[in-house]
């Protein structure tokens, strides 16, 4: 019992967990964020079929407090294109957030990211390696947007790198309502009285054909 009891002791994983208790992630357990509108997000990189300019991953960026979706197609998962994801979607659009999180990929944990979040007053915290509830928000986003868009290929992931923007646009606003970014021009408030824009679905229908439907038990 003695030596299985220093086996966790010692257990890297392990201690990390216990850190979680003090640190937890935005979304840990289901609580409401404490940041406002646009100050937090969680990223990762999705892989998919290489396409004819050579891109085959996706920098995936969810904001904290509405699950607002950012993507931005790179052919390569690098600390410089993440940068470059995160100033063009995040920074340019939606301001510059207080923390951003991330799995230990090298295209995330290396000295580049790590100086750039420095110079920004970006707080950049690491999820917990196998520790599900520490980034399940991102990986649920990353199946939504694989799934739509697979459907908007036919069943492939066909000419992706095409539908990505519309695959992102419905992955946003699948409700009749959605909580959106600063750019749409009608706001909602939030439960501690923040203001945040929406998005109102059924006028954009209108104008995007077709429409793929997402499994209900998928949204």
């Amino acid at each position: 019992m003695d030596s299985i009891s220093q086996v966790i002791h010692d257990c890297e994983t392990c201690a990390a967990i216990k850190q979680a208790k003090r640190v937890k992630p935005l979304w840990y357990g289901g609580r409401r964020s404490k940041y406002k509108y646009g100050e937090a997000w969680q990223i990762d990189y999705i892989t998919l079929p290489q396409t004819r300019q050579g891109k085959r991953y996706v920098l995936t960026m969810v904001e904290a407090t509405t699950g607002w979706l950012e993507t931005y197609s790179v052919p390569h998962a690098t600390a410089r294109n993440t940068i470059l994801g995160l100033e063009k979607q995040v920074l340019w659009r939606h301001g510059t957030p207080e923390r951003i999180e991330s799995d230990n990929g090298t295209h995330f944990k290396n000295s580049l990211i790590n100086n750039w979040a420095r110079e920004h007053g970006i707080e950049w915290v690491y999820h917990i390696p196998y520790h599900a509830p520490a980034s399940g928000k991102i990986e649920r986003y990353n199946g939504l947007l694989k799934t739509t868009l697979k459907a908007l290929g036919g069943g492939s992931f066909k000419n992706w790198e095409q539908h990505l923007a519309k695959a992102t646009w419905l992955v946003n606003t699948r409700g009749s309502t959605n909580r959106a970014g600063p750019a749409q021009s009608e706001s909602l408030h939030t439960v501690d009285g923040e203001k945040v824009p929406v998005v109102h679905g059924q006028l954009l229908l209108a104008v995007a054909a077709p429409v793929v439907q997402l499994e209900p038990g998928r949204l």
